[in-house]
């Protein structure tokens, strides 16, 4: 023990227990420097425990978790201290993702020992200690994924019962526990049922209007020992499982009873839903620019762009407008976020909860809708509208570029681009033609007789060079315009 207070104060000394990274829920953080602070004497203390050969059940959380030591005394005294289920605790009172990163990196709270069962709950204090823009969904989300990636490393043996954050606040309606919910809707897609397993019982502590009672929650944030109750029930059972499970055995995860909780079905245009879990780049893709506002910025941005993968193409490696685009960026502050694969009620989610905080901008360019798959065009339009809407309010003192859906396909009477134009021409109405401007230039792109040719588009979708010099020339003059330069 003696050794590990050394390391820790001269860790401290050194500086090593902060971070100058961005995003500070993936970020591996102590707490505050000072190496005899409470959090760092119960760390030192768990660490008693791990050495002594841990446990094959293991709780990682914030203080929730860490309260089975005082509200849930008893419950953890009757089903978690001896016997196969003998758990060890290692939830700290107001640890967020980056504190629990810490303690399984550099605190090694997982080293040294098998477990088998590990149940995670974790993200709370991501939401209840910044404001939105400071903390995002989008960022806890990610803080989650990435303990989970640690846990994987660390005990590669072990199945993670990856628990819905916990409900707060007095009904549905509270700011902390919304924001939460978004984060549960997305990290339950994570479980595969064998590495990770999907745990959700938040309904056992609500009434039927959503309304969390304080006769189990008193503070409307912490069980007390009636809501351990409830959590040791409903927990072990899935524990039991796991514990029994062969290797390759798929346990399947607990949903709430009542039905409409979570729902993953794609949702239409113009209600926002993510394409995490579904899409591999998508997963990253929000994080790396957040990254790039946070750290690489001074959070004012000439352009922001906003889009699917045409967009993206603006900069993606390999990307057929990377070499426009690498001139563009020595004239203006660019933050590219076109995301391949995205349809506008994936953009509505990315915008809803997080792309558009922790900055400002002078223009944005909007196109998006190509992927879209409703048949109506009324409804793709609508989305687009939304979108529009919603950067609008988030950033009233923008301009905004509105450009048509790109022509599709070769012949100028095929379905998907008669589909396209309809879109189009319903979306053109937003442009009131000073805050929203249309920019209509597709006919560049095609030629005399109205053939898309891969003179312009290699795929008959995604401009080459040519296809984006076309772009840059059109829009280049706004840019002058808008950014004065």
């Amino acid at each position: 023990m003696t050794n590990l207070k050394l390391i820790a104060a001269g860790a401290c000394a050194l500086g090593l227990f902060t971070s100058e990274a961005a995003i500070r829920a993936v970020t591996p953080t102590a707490w505050n420097g000072d190496p005899n602070c409470w959090q760092m004497r119960r760390h030192l203390e768990k660490m008693g425990s791990v050495t002594n050969g841990g446990a094959q059940v293991v709780f990682i959380g914030d203080s929730i978790t860490h309260f089975w030591e005082t509200k849930g005394k008893a419950q953890w005294t009757k089903y978690f201290s001896e016997g196969r289920r003998r758990a060890l605790d290692l939830g700290t009172s107001a640890d967020r993702t980056e504190h629990v990163l810490w303690r399984l990196t550099e605190g090694r709270e997982l080293d040294g020992y098998e477990a088998k069962c590990i149940l995670l709950m974790i993200g709370t204090n991501n939401s209840g200690h910044f404001k939105f823009e400071d903390e995002t969904p989008i960022d806890t989300i990610f803080g989650i994924k990435a303990i989970l990636r640690v846990i994987a490393e660390k005990q590669p043996h072990a199945r993670t019962i990856l628990t819905a954050i916990f409900p707060r606040g007095a009904d549905a309606t509270n700011d902390y526990r919304r924001r939460n919910d978004v984060v549960n809707r997305e990290i339950a897609k994570l479980a595969d049922g064998k590495r990770v397993i999907w745990c959700d019982f938040s309904d056992k502590f609500l009434d039927a209007q959503g309304r969390l009672s304080p006769e189990i929650f008193p503070d409307l944030l912490h069980p007390n020992a009636l809501g351990y109750e409830i959590w040791a029930g409903s927990v072990i059972p899935l524990i039991d499982k796991v514990l029994d499970a062969t290797p390759d055995e798929v346990i399947p995860s607990v949903w709430p009873s009542h039905p409409g909780t979570y729902s993953f079905e794609r949702n239409e245009a113009a209600r926002a839903a993510s394409a995490f879990g579904e899409i591999s780049w998508w997963d990253s893709r929000p994080l790396e620019k957040r990254n790039e506002i946070v750290a690489n910025t001074s959070g004012e941005f000439d352009i922001v762009m906003v889009g699917d993968s045409i967009t993206h193409r603006w900069e993606r490696d390999g990307g057929e407008g990377r070499e426009l685009f690498a001139k563009l960026k020595q004239t203006y502050k660019i933050l590219n976020l076109g995301t391949g694969g995205d349809r506008t009620q994936h953009v509505l989610w990315r915008l809803e909860n997080g792309e558009l905080e922790g900055y400002k901008a002078k223009l944005f360019t909007v196109l998006i809708g190509t992927n879209n798959r409703d048949r109506n065009p009324a409804a793709t339009a609508e989305g687009v509208k939304r979108i529009v809407a919603l950067i609008r309010a988030k950033h009233p003192e923008s301009k905004i570029v509105l450009m048509p859906i790109f022509p599709y396909k070769a012949k100028a009477t095929d379905e998907a681009r008669v589909h396209r134009e309809k879109i189009n021409a319903i979306i053109k109405d937003v442009a009131d033609g000073q805050t929203v401007r249309w920019l209509d230039f597709n006919a560049k792109f095609l030629e005399p007789d109205g053939t898309l040719t891969k003179r312009v588009m290699n795929d008959l979708l995604h401009p080459n060079e040519t296809g984006y010099q076309i772009w840059l020339d059109a829009i280049a003059p706004i840019f002058r315009e808008v950014c004065g330069k």
